[in-house]
């Protein structure tokens, strides 16, 4: 049995993805609503479901972690303890449940929850091969999934775990630029939208690097080259490069 402590957006995403029963708990009781989800069951209380998984995923807020663990500590010998905690390290959890836990930290970003995001799985100090296996399995239903090293998940928070709100603003300001342009607003944003949606998909269909992509596209004195001009002009580089040393960095001054 899989247990899901947390079903915020996340939480719930997971759920509906994983095709095996699951149980579920949740301090906000109306959160725990899975109609037609006859697979997914509501446990009493998080106690409950530690005594009656096999694997626990704690989804919840970082600010909650601490009373989850210590709630669950006399239940997890032999378990398996999944958290998508944002900033949670595995040592952390690890101390907290002061026994021989097997831990597994997972980074999973909001795409997830329309089954096309990444996961990065980083195991803690006793998890086995085996354990990492069993997380792919589960997190393979929410899209790709990547192993790294925990030292890395700052990195990874950076960029696929904000990254994908630097695509909306990306989209917002393509579109506005459209909209100064005379396209309506509407079909602005389709544009915008299905751009990025048709290059990401051409870009994973080959091994192709970014660089060769652009220059296919920009064909010398073109429109492409009068827009990537302005771009190296302004920065663009050096402000993405910021930006995302910036998302690193805070992550890792939360991370516990």
């Amino acid at each position: 049995m899989i247990g899901i402590i947390g079903t915020g957006n996340m939480g719930r995403a997971i759920a509906l993805r994983i095709k095996k029963k699951i149980l579920v708990s949740d301090i906000a009781s109306g959160r725990m609503r899975f109609k037609k989800a006859r697979r997914i069951m509501k446990a009493r209380d998080n106690i409950d479901l530690a005594r009656r998984s096999k694997v626990i995923i704690i989804a919840v807020k970082p600010q909650h972690i601490k009373g989850v663990l210590a709630e669950i500590r006399p239940y997890i010998k032999g378990k398996l303890v999944i958290s998508i905690a944002a900033g949670v390290s595995s040592s952390y959890i690890e101390k907290a449940l002061e026994r021989h836990a097997r831990v597994i930290r997972i980074m999973p970003n909001m795409p997830a929850m329309v089954g096309m995001g990444i996961s990065a799985i980083a195991k803690g100090r006793l998890a086995s091969k085996n354990d990492v296996a069993v997380a792919r399995r589960i997190f393979a239903g929410l899209g790709e999934v990547v192993e790294v090293r925990e030292s890395l998940m700052d990195a990874v928070t950076g960029v696929s775990g904000s990254g994908p709100a630097y695509y909306f603003l990306f989209t917002d300001l393509l579109e506005k630029a459209a909209r100064s342009c005379g396209l309506q607003k509407a079909l602005a944003k389709r544009l915008a939208m299905a751009t990025f949606i048709g290059a990401a998909a051409s870009a994973g269909a080959t091994s192709i690097s970014m660089q060769d992509f652009i220059k296919k596209v920009a064909s010398k004195g073109g429109t492409t080259e009068a827009a990537l001009k302005i771009f190296k002009q302004k920065g663009l580089e050096r402000i993405v490069k910021q930006a995302v040393t910036a998302a690193c960095r805070r992550s890792k001054s939360l991370t516990i």
